[in-house]
């Protein structure tokens, strides 16, 4: 299909530009009608469409999705409200890495008088009050016939998308319809007649339209519906499609608004009216299905990290018990990367939060990493950070089993995004010790203590429940409570091995120590000089024991940290240099002091 070039009207300067315009093939054109374009205020307005046309608006590769939306202005079929229903509408969802196709579908040109008598305004209050009523203002067989072409043009626009998806990277099985007004009748119509290729994969149908009596198809997509009760006649038809659509045994969600009037407005400012929220449940619907990952729970730390993927840190119910840093665009970074490494992470202090410890662990996730840490993450005190109890070993292997579970689950958000055969054991101080121990399972294939090491004998306080001052005693599900209940790697402070355990560890570590003045520098040393049979290398900073990771991007450590995973983890040979090429780290990492053995 011949393509027209980019056209630089298609927004206005303070709203979202187009890439492209494609013109869609009919075979009835109106003769002597003309197309206008008008401004109201700042609106937009389309009128004497004969033509109509798919414009294409397309998120940064780094924020896309895969997931494309077709939007129908809304307009009583007589003009098409171009401003505030497609092109605002495809900022918000080019932010959110949704492509936006705007569709200029053909309108009902013929006289206004040729139309009938507007039906009765109906109250909304109750079910019985929702008479069967045609809420069309302007029913006529011009009318009709004029819906009817623009129900064609939205079949076309769904062919053409899927068609175009490998050029504008979508995904053909995540390509919506979404209607305002008369574009809800379109979208809905368009549902109603689609034949093979033409099924959206959903629907979302705001403020219209007000169609009785349909017939759901078989393969009907999932519907979201939002208007306002106090909409007459359009009110009445929603919540009658919503019915027709739940009793046909297919997924439909129904947000009737109490307060406000007028179309839905993307408002800067919220909470005059809940209706103000609308654009967010509309996001948070689409999160729900997957068509875009959820972001409910994200946090952006500083500025997301230094790396090619801006991090997020997640807190996602599929791991409770965890709190993921990852990059905000996950099916991007997979694209660029493949399954991302996964590393797994024990705080400080054996404490049951990644506080203090996010700027460092982000910047980890914004070069390419799945990174898993033991607890929550709230603004807590210290106090209230104590009154949690102390972590144990376990729940590091746990971490490791969680993922494997959601990167194995087709209904995850985290599904085939995480290579299970590079995993990162790591952790700070008391949590280094875990990593440590945790470093004997199979599926770890590198560890990294960071101001830590194994001491000569068990360490003297051992804790007989970890996870006793813990909510529900522990890990969800009961998982490792009590050291009485034994288990391979054990549950005590820092993990229970001890240097004579040291020959247990089958793959690769590396100690990150702050220097002589470092509380962990005597036993960290130690480590290094037992360990024969496996790489080692030891890197002293002499910054103390709290090391760099407050620091902006987790400062020095979390650059050294970078190198020896992104070697270890992603085969970067380059990045070696700093542990075994001393003249190298002499001239570039002169402030550290490094020693390596057992490297071929």
């Amino acid at each position: 299909m011949k393509k027209i070039a980019l056209l630089t009207l298609a927004c206005l300067p303070a709203f979202c530009m187009a890439q492209q315009v494609l013109p869609i093939p009919v075979n009835y054109s109106e003769k002597g009608v003309e197309e206008k374009v008008t401004l109201r205020g700042e609106e937009k307005i389309i009128t004497g469409v004969t033509q109509p046309s798919l414009t294409v608006y397309l998120p940064t590769a780094e924020k896309n999705t895969g997931t494309a939306v077709i939007l129908c202005p809304g307009g009583a079929m007589r003009m098409l409200s171009w401003t505030n229903d497609v092109e605002k509408m495809a900022k918000l969802l080019n932010d959110r890495g949704i492509a936006a196709i705007g569709l200029k579908y053909r309108l009902n040109n013929a006289p206004m008088q040729m139309g009938g008598v507007m039906p009765e305004m109906v109250d909304v209050t109750g079910f019985q009050k929702f008479p069967k009523a045609n809420a069309n203002p302007m029913p006529s067989a011009e009318g009709d016939a004029a819906n009817m072409r623009a129900v064609d043009d939205a079949r076309a626009a769904v062919r053409m998308v899927r068609e175009h998806a490998a050029e504008w990277n979508v995904n053909p099985e995540k390509v919506g319809l979404l209607g305002f007004s008369a574009g809800g009748g379109v979208a809905l119509g368009e549902v109603i007649c689609a034949q093979s290729g033409e099924m959206p994969n959903f629907l979302v149908t705001v403020y219209g339209p007000s169609l009785m009596d349909v017939n759901v198809p078989q393969n009907a997509p999932d519907l979201l519906i939002m208007t306002r009760a106090e909409h007459p006649n359009v009110a009445a038809g929603c919540l009658d499609l919503f019915l027709e659509w739940k009793k046909a045994g297919k997924n439909a969600e129904l947000h009737m608004y109490g307060d406000g009037k007028g179309p839905f407005g993307l408002n800067e400012r919220k909470g005059l009216n809940t209706t103000d929220t609308w654009s967010d449940d509309l996001l948070n619907w689409l999160e729900a299905r997957s068509f875009i990952p959820q972001t409910t729970n994200f946090i952006t730390v500083e500025d997301g990290g230094t790396g090619p993927y801006k991090a997020v840190l997640d807190r996602s119910a599929e791991a409770p018990d965890f709190t993921l840093y990852h990059p905000a665009n996950l099916d991007y970074a997979v694209q660029k990367e493949g399954a991302l490494p996964l590393v797994v992470f024990s705080p400080g202090g054996c404490s049951f939060t990644s506080k203090h410890f996010e700027n460092y662990l982000t910047e980890i996730a914004s070069h390419g990493y799945m990174v898993v840490s033991v607890g929550t993450f709230d603004e807590l005190s210290d106090e209230q950070i104590r009154s949690l109890g102390m972590t144990d070993t376990e729940y590091l292997v746990q971490a490791i089993n969680v993922m494997e579970k959601l990167n194995a689950d087709p209904k995850s958000a985290f599904y085939q995004k995480v290579d299970m055969k590079q995993v990162a054991s790591m952790g700070q101080s008391c949590g280094g010790g875990q990593a440590l121990t945790a470093a004997v399972d199979p599926r770890v294939t590198t560890t990294v203590a960071l101001n830590s090491g194994f001491s000569r004998l068990k360490p003297p306080f051992p804790v007989d429940e970890p996870g006793s001052k813990r909510p529900a005693g522990g890990p969800i599900g009961g998982y490792a409570q009590k050291v009485s209940e034994g288990g391979t790697y054990g549950k005590e402070f820092g993990g229970t091995m001890t240097q004579a355990d040291l020959v247990k560890l089958h793959a690769p570590v590396v100690y990150l120590i702050g220097g002589p003045t470092d509380v962990a520098y005597p036993n960290a040393k130690e480590n290094y000089e037992l360990i024969n049979h496996i790489p080692v290398a030891m890197c002293n900073l002499p910054v103390g024991h709290g090391a760099t990771y407050d620091q902006q991007h987790g400062g020095a450590f979390a650059v050294i940290t970078l190198k020896w995973l992104d070697w270890q983890m992603k085969g970067k040979t380059e990045e070696s240099q700093f542990f075994l090429n001393e003249a190298y780290q002499k001239e570039k990492y002169s402030d550290w002091t490094v020693v390596h053995k057992n490297f071929k």
